[in-house]
């Protein structure tokens, strides 16, 4: 990506921010604190002065929407770019700390007691993203066949990791309502398929690097 383009995506970034931080703290100078603390929205009725925090809210919410599509779409390019030069593509392992997104999920915890909301435990997935990190250390090299055969291994043993663990929620769920709650049943079947989504990422990247370290290892001993 081009340093230009990097400079714009991180101004709208600290934009988005700041509006968050100056639209919270006129909703709780002049506004009760709504829309920033946990409020019942059955009971929701639109006020003129929520504007700021909805406008500012919408925003955030658009710029990682528009942010994760760009990385998808940008990472799609540079791998097709590798594998068409015979080597990975290129990353920077930092992008590894995208994973402590993945925290976020906690947040799920806090958002149902207080209005029924349980879309935050989605992102668990991005625990996955701590893969990345493992793909950045690998990054230019060339994939002979033994590399392609790592990367073989190391996919079908992290297929087989998310298999089991959606097998056995699978079966633990299907036994009937969890706590004598269907509810919480939907907010496990969504942890588990979020963390399994994630564990098949993280560990087809982590996986391909101890293999291909290890071949490394038996061929510097020999």
């Amino acid at each position: 990506m081009k340093t230009n383009k990097k400079k714009i995506w991180i101004g709208c970034g600290i934009i988005c921010a700041l509006s968050v931080l100056l639209s919270s703290w006129y909703a709780v100078a002049y506004n009760d604190s709504r829309l920033v603390v946990p409020m019942d929205f059955k009971d929701y009725v639109f006020d003129i002065k929520d504007l700021p925090m909805i406008v500012s809210i919408s925003l955030v919410c658009v710029y990682l929407v528009a942010l994760f599509a760009m990385l998808f779409i940008h990472a799609g390019k540079k791998q097709k770019q590798a594998e068409e030069a015979g080597d990975t593509r290129k990353i920077n392992p930092k992008l590894g700390c995208l994973g402590v997104l993945g925290f976020l999920g906690f947040c799920g915890f806090w958002t149902y007691p207080a209005d029924g909301t349980v879309f935050p435990f989605a992102f668990f997935l991005f625990f996955g993203f701590f893969g990345f990190y493992y793909e950045g250390k690998m990054s230019g090299t060339f994939m002979d066949e033994r590399f392609r055969e790592n990367i073989a291994r190391a996919k079908l043993k992290a297929y087989r990791i998310t298999f089991g663990v959606m097998l056995a929620a699978l079966i633990i769920l299907c036994q009937g309502k969890l706590f004598g709650n269907l509810e919480y049943t939907l907010i496990a079947a969504i942890i588990i398929l979020s963390l399994g989504l994630g564990l098949g990422l993280f560990f087809s990247e982590y996986l391909l690097y101890r293999y291909d370290y290890d071949d490394q290892a038996e061929e510097g001993e020999e």
